[in-house]
């Protein structure tokens, strides 16, 4: 891979990982959209990018955000052992713990259904349109809502 590609690579993942679009799904496309074949059809080596890529955004953030995650983390544990209630930072700590159950349950069923989903970029351009989709539909019947 050449080194312009990955800097180009890690620019759509940067851009892309903290805004509601499919990073994931733009880091498939940009490939096939400019005619990379920086892998020779080499799934590990491909898939050992994508999650360096994404364990890098990983590590940026949680340094970026360290005293919100120690404080989330801190309120939420203290709920669990019966030190808190349920309000404020241990509220928002389950919050963020449950939104990730529904990404993990369909990330299993894809994993048990499938074992490759081959050139998948039909199905990535699908879902980032529905997605799409949805979202605007969401941003058109948002009204003002006041936090509580």
């Amino acid at each position: 891979m050449s080194l312009l590609h990955a800097i180009v690579l890690g620019i759509i993942q940067g851009l892309t990982e903290f805004i509601p679009v499919s990073s994931s799904g733009h880091l498939s496309i940009a490939p096939w959209l400019f005619g990379w074949e920086d892998f020779s059809g080499q799934k590990s080596l491909e898939n050992a990018f994508d999650v360096a890529l994404h364990l890098g955004t990983l590590v940026g953030a949680l340094i970026y955000l360290r005293r919100d995650v120690i404080r989330y983390f801190e309120a939420g544990v203290k709920w669990l052992f019966g030190k808190n209630q349920l309000v404020g930072d241990a509220r928002t700590a389950l919050l963020l713990l449950t939104t990730t159950i529904p990404t993990a349950i369909i990330g299993l069923v894809v994993l048990i259904f499938t074992e490759d989903l081959g050139d998948r970029i039909w199905l990535v351009a699908l879902c980032l349109g529905i997605f799409g989709i949805a979202l605007w539909v969401a941003d058109k019947r948002s009204s003002y809502r006041r936090c509580e």
